[in-house]
């Protein structure tokens, strides 16, 4: 194949810092059980005991494993605390589930963070902050280490879609983004971070640190859209966040994992649709995930020409829950793809990564043989243009 055949692919969704600190983390990913995740927790304790010489709130002194998913554990459940603590003792331990958006933390750094009591913490992202990290430079090293590796598969642009995203988290990713320029960032700006931005606006370029410039080159991000993360249990926050993102000329991108979320999405952006409306505009509002809709909500979003950007290797990788957790009839409206195409609705491919890895081939194979609604299969050229810039 020569070069100007060679595809450009585009990975719409992912998280770049949470790449880089998944690569310092322990990897349970592989665990089938409890038992099998605390055992490599265990050695990872054991390995790490030269280390903590300064205090509990230096970073050396934590653990940080990622990658379990409770649903598809031989348990069915989240480790306890007392099933942490077992395994890592007076060690600050937090243990990330694979989607980012719940994690367990031990006693240890149940003290550490001030909490009355250890706990499975769910969107917790605000005081999970406060678990001491490495350096800046250490993680620019790694997001662009990440980078290398997306520029290897053929991706040459990327969007980190992270909520919590704010002008710093952009001026770090423009400093990661010299060691690998051939890939483009996008990168968003979380909803309660919009009183932070000063002067920032939508389509901009944050550069990056005048120190990293002189050493490497300078990087660039490029400014998106707002990421709405709605509260796991209150969905009428949206129309607020919404307004606020449109008060600053910000189109939006909205996480939607279920009906409801995804009918309170379309109805805040209904009712408060972009300032300058325009036909094929080429930065529509976005729906994050699409996980289950319902037909006649599909009927909206082409309506309202909002783009949905969706991960087909979720519905492999958690074809298990899914048959599991879903009745027959919601399993028909589970990842709509076929769909969504038809009704002529924008759609792109991506991976969420970490939690699923930023492989193109993979999103085609599930993409196009999917058993799961298979009715919502798509060709291999359908499923290959949706992998690629466009």
């Amino acid at each position: 194949m020569n070069a100007a055949a060679t595809p450009e692919y585009l990975d719409d969704h992912l998280h770049l810092l949470a790449c880089a600190a998944a690569r310092r983390s322990v990897d349970v990913s592989d665990a089938a059980s409890i038992p099998d995740m605390l055992a490599l927790v265990r050695r990872a304790v054991r390995g790490r005991s030269d280390h903590g010489s300064g205090g509990d709130m230096a970073a050396d002194a934590w653990l940080r494993a990622w990658g379990y998913d409770d649903a598809l554990l031989v348990e069915r459940r989240h480790p306890t605390v007392a099933e942490l603590d077992a395994a890592t003792a007076d060690r600050p331990t937090v243990l990330h589930h694979i989607t980012g958006h719940v994690a367990v933390v031990n006693t240890a750094a149940a003290h550490a963070l001030g909490l009355a009591a250890a706990d499975v913490l769910t969107e917790r992202h605000d005081l999970l902050a406060r678990v001491p990290r490495p350096d800046r430079s250490t993680t620019v090293a790694a997001v662009g280490e990440v980078l290398v590796e997306l520029a290897a598969a053929g991706f040459t642009a990327c969007t980190d879609t992270t909520h919590t995203n704010d002008v710093a988290a952009l001026e770090l990713l423009a400093d990661a983004s010299a060691a690998e320029p051939s890939v483009e960032i996008t990168a968003m700006i979380g909803c309660d971070r919009l009183d932070t931005l000063g002067d920032v606006s939508f389509g901009m370029d944050v550069t990056g640190s005048r120190a990293a410039a002189a050493a490497q080159g300078q990087g660039c991000v490029r400014v998106g859209h707002v990421k709405v993360m709605p509260p796991h249990d209150d969905e009428g926050v949206v129309a607020e966040m919404v307004a606020a993102a449109r008060d600053r000329g910000f189109p939006v991108a909205v996480h939607a994992m279920d009906i409801d979320t995804l009918q309170a999405t379309l109805d805040a952006l209904e009712a408060q649709p972009p300032s300058h409306p325009e036909p094929g505009r080429p930065e529509p509002d976005r729906i994050e995930h699409c996980a289950l809709a319902l037909p006649e909500q599909l009927d909206r979003i082409a309506r309202l020409g909002i783009a949905v950007v969706t991960q087909p290797s979720f519905v492999t990788r958690r074809a298990q829950k899914y048959q599991e957790q879903l009745s027959a009839i919601e399993q028909g409206w589970l990842w709509p793809l076929a769909s969504l195409v038809r009704r002529g609705i924008r759609v792109t491919f991506s991976s969420d990564a970490p939690t699923v890895p930023a492989d193109p081939q993979e999103w085609i194979d599930a993409a196009t043989s999917r058993t799961l609604a298979p009715a919502e299969r798509v060709d291999h050229t359908t499923a290959r243009r949706l992998c690629q810039r466009g």
